[in-house]
């Protein structure tokens, strides 16, 4: 995905109930507050170790580092993991799981192994092959492909969840907002700098 089409990308799907409606500058407060809850704690609490790896893997595929850095800079696991553990509901988050499992046996029927073992082009070619269902899932047909899937909106498939939450981890992350010329926030309000203060012959009056 080009990185000029990520803002359009995140205005359009929604991918957590809890942030429809939100304002493109509380939909970037709110990525940031998570990436802070995110390193703020060493132990993932959503995913196990092998599904981390699994969405480091598939995230770099979908946001690889180019000229600006790719989406395992941003950590973007982590904030996947925050977001399932403190946000999506235990359906959500178990739906999401399983999608990594059923990834994985995708993978294994393909290639004959695990997601995380293929190589760089067998996973573009496994994901992309779920972008076309999210994408049928949102097509003229979409109503008889979503009875199929058994999904209500085209948002629940967890390749959509993957999509948006990457998407959305990148862009509110330190070193994409750097490298994109966002940081610091203007405006930005650090409550933790040292305070200096000026001798008393440099005071006014």
């Amino acid at each position: 995905m080009e990185r000029r089409d990520l803002i359009r990308f995140l205005a359009s799907a929604a991918g957590a109930g809890c942030l429809q409606g939100l304002a493109p500058d509380d939909l970037l407060a709110f990525g940031r507050r998570v990436h802070a809850d995110a390193g703020a704690i060493q132990d993932l609490k959503a995913l196990d170790p092998h599904a981390a790896r699994t969405v480091i893997a598939a995230a770099e595929r979908i946001l690889p580092a180019s000229d600006t850095p790719g989406a395992t800079d941003a950590q973007v696991h982590r904030f996947i993991d925050r977001m399932l553990a403190d946000w999506h509901t235990p359906a959500e988050r178990d739906r999401f799981l399983a999608g990594l499992r059923a990834l994985d046996a995708r993978s294994r029927s393909a290639y004959r192994r695990d997601f995380v073992a293929c190589t760089e082009p067998e996973q573009t070619a496994l994901l992309a092959a779920l972008d076309d269902e999210v994408t049928r899932l949102r097509g003229p047909t979409a109503a008889e492909a979503r009875r199929g899937s058994g999904l209500a909106t085209a948002n629940e498939h967890w390749f959509a969840m993957l999509k948006y939450l990457t998407v959305l981890g990148w862009f509110t992350s330190e070193p994409a907002m750097r490298a994109l010329g966002r940081y610091p926030l203007p405006g930005r309000w650090d409550g933790c700098a040292p305070y200096q203060p000026r001798p008393a012959a440099a005071r006014p009056g």
